[in-house]
């Protein structure tokens, strides 16, 4: 069985790839850009119902004195 390769430092894929042109690198990034922006477009929603299931507040919406997590 494969071990999985750890980074130690994360995974950066810019550390390993060649030195791109000016041209080059304004054409990736015009190209991220319009991908981001297609997938905001199609999927944003379930995207921001994620992140808003994980950050839940501790807080009742209606009584919100109740709030369980003090701050001292």
């Amino acid at each position: 069985m494969k071990k999985k390769h750890k980074h130690p430092r994360g995974l950066c894929l810019c550390e390993y790839t060649p030195a791109l042109s000016d041209e080059a690198a304004v054409q990736i990034h015009e190209f991220l850009q319009v991908m981001s922006a297609s997938l905001l477009a199609r999927y944003g929603g379930r995207i921001e119902r994620y992140y808003a299931k994980k950050t839940r507040p501790n807080v009742k919406e209606l009584e919100p004195w109740n709030y369980s997590d003090e701050p001292f």
